[in-house]
């Protein structure tokens, strides 16, 4: 019997080798000191020194449930996790706690928390990995220090990383990593960026990923189902896959029911992929244990693919003057507030041009009086990259000075004043020299709002008749698309509120869309996008919609 159970032990195991060099299915990985480096946590081969290191390879790791796919915790053994792909992990795909000597190289991590995390980590290797669709992609946090990460792709990442840690190194022998919401311009050709990436210093991005993620990767979405808002609205990443969940208080929920866009009507079990269009509608509702039968509701889910829109505040004192200047003092704390439709973003600033910094909370503008130039921009949770906002800002430290004189032929304020001096008779100012102060005088500062794009985007049952409007600050008029660019304000900053309305001119009754824009001080130049849902017969949600995109440029005017 002894010599029949060995015998079938090394079947098993030689097939199972064979079987990861293949990509082998195998549940999370949980490793917790150097004697767990063992067969069954998926090490396939090695001694664990720096010559013959610990290798996990070749597993696909389905992380749905789990907080994990891979994780590490207090080891000093050598090990390297070589081509292994981690799915929809609810925590980080693969984590290295308090581990030294490691390397993570020819993997995958998509649709989950964070990509690679690494926390009191040091002296471990990312290279030639692919991460995708997480909130976050490689995050080092504090105690991570001497790390190198070179050669990565980082695609579609609301925060694509983080350090905290000291003397990493974010490329290797002239080369980084691939960021797919990196801005900066190659005008040599030779596949390097030409300005570092600001969000970790990484000063050679590559402009084209150096690994790509599996065909079938996609971000993965839950949507809590007893937690949905008064709106009734969810707004996801394109591509996602949507995992249901509900709650129930007394003895748990057993099913949930739902259908796409009217459909029939299904059990959720597993994670699905959303049709192919903007917005779908989603009715559902849950059944618990004992039979109890929740109301049926309804669920608009929608396509994020827009940026987040940034705004800077400024605290006190501060000073908006008629030329459309913010001045300040170098104590004014300045906010800055991002909105977006999938929530909370990234957000990045910098100040005259020094280092990028991911905002963390109010912020001060050091340095001498004058202008200072503020520079911004957000990442949102799927990866949509805000472009780079400014705004310059006038400092101003000092009191005023007052000066008194006494009136013509009146006596001085001041007691003791001086005995009166003769002065030489200046000669008369020339013509042109009196004019110099009005010729020197500033310029008022203007803008100009511009509508310059309505476009209907999609019309599911929704009429042809349409009439499009603005009212700017209560005041306003029809829109006709073969006559834009339209000049909607032009003068200096001041609070307006914009509002674009669609409207299909049903003969009973007018079906009607409105986006408002908001536009408060200080301006910030660039180009806001507004998307408008019209509902058929103003149902919200409802099975025929039409969607309208209009853009409007605020910019300086002449």
């Amino acid at each position: 019997m002894a010599r029949k159970w060995i015998l079938l032990f090394v079947l098993s195991l030689g097939t199972a080798l064979a079987s990861a060099q293949g990509w082998a299915p195998h549940e999370p990985i949980y490793i917790f000191g150097d004697e767990d480096f063992t067969w069954e946590n998926g090490v396939i081969g090695g001694s664990g020194t720096a010559d013959d290191p610990y290798i996990i390879e070749g597993w696909v790791i389905d992380a749905c449930s789990y907080d994990y796919g891979i994780y590490i915790d207090h080891t000093t053994a050598y090990f390297v996790i070589r081509n292994c792909v981690v799915r929809y992990p609810q925590g980080a795909g693969i984590f290295l706690s308090a581990v030294e000597n490691g390397r993570i190289e020819g993997c995958s991590v998509y649709g989950g928390k964070v990509g690679i995390h690494l926390l009191a980590s040091s002296n471990i290797t990312v290279t030639g990995n692919a991460i995708g669709y997480c909130d976050r992609g490689i995050v080092l946090s504090t105690g991570s220090d001497g790390n190198l990460i070179y050669g990565n792709s980082i695609i579609s990442c609301g925060l694509p990383a983080s350090d905290e840690g000291r003397h990493n190194r974010w490329h290797y022998q002239g080369q980084g990593n691939y960021w797919s919401d990196y801005r900066g311009q190659d005008f040599d050709g030779d596949g390097i960026g030409d300005s570092r990436y600001e969000v970790v210093p990484d000063f050679y991005p590559l402009m084209e990923p150096p690994v790509e993620l599996p065909p079938e990767a996609a971000p993965l979405r839950t949507v809590d189902l007893s937690a949905v808002g008064e709106r009734g609205i969810v707004a996801l990443a394109a591509g996602s896959l949507v995992r249901l969940t509900a709650t129930d208080v007394g003895v748990g929920v057993d099913k949930i029911y739902y259908r796409l866009d009217g459909g029939e009507w299904q059990v959720y079990t597993e994670p699905f992929p959303l049709p192919e269009a903007a917005v779908v509608r989603m009715e559902y509702y849950a059944v618990d244990k004992l039979g109890n039968r929740e109301p049926q509701r309804a669920l608009t889910l929608y396509l994020d693919i827009h940026p987040p829109v940034t705004r800077i505040l400024a605290g006190d004192p501060h000073y908006y003057a008629d030329d459309g200047r913010l001045w300040a003092t170098s104590r004014t704390p300045f906010a800055l507030v991002s909105e977006d439709e999938s929530g909370a973003a990234n957000i990045f600033y910098r100040i005259d041009e020094g280092e990028w910094r991911g905002y963390a909370g109010a912020f001060t503008i050091p340095g001498p009086e004058g202008p200072h130039k503020v520079e911004y921009y957000a990442i949102d949770r799927y990866g949509n990259r805000e472009a780079v906002q400014s705004v310059v800002i006038w400092i101003d430290n000092s009191a005023p000075t007052t000066e008194a004189a006494a009136e013509e032929g009146g006596e001085s304020p001041f007691e003791g004043a001086a005995p009166e001096q003769p002065q030489p008779e200046a000669p008369a100012p020339s013509e042109p020299e009196q004019q110099t102060e009005a010729q020197t005088a500033e310029p008022l500062v203007t803008f100009r709002v511009t509508l310059t794009q309505a476009e209907l985007l999609e019309n599911r049952g929704v009429g042809s008749d349409w009439v499009l409007s603005f009212r700017l600050n209560g005041t306003g008029g029809e829109v006709q698309t073969a006559s834009l660019p339209l000049v909607l304000y032009s003068g200096p900053a001041a609070e307006l509120m914009l509002a674009l309305r669609a409207t299909e001119q049903d003969a009973a009754q007018p079906d009607v869309g409105e986006g408002i824009l908001s536009l408060t001080l200080p301006w910030t130049i660039g180009t806001y996008d507004l998307e408008v849902l019209v509902f058929e017969d103003n149902v919200q949600p409802g099975d025929k919609y039409a969607r309208w995109h209009f853009s409007v440029e605020v910019g300086e005017g002449e």
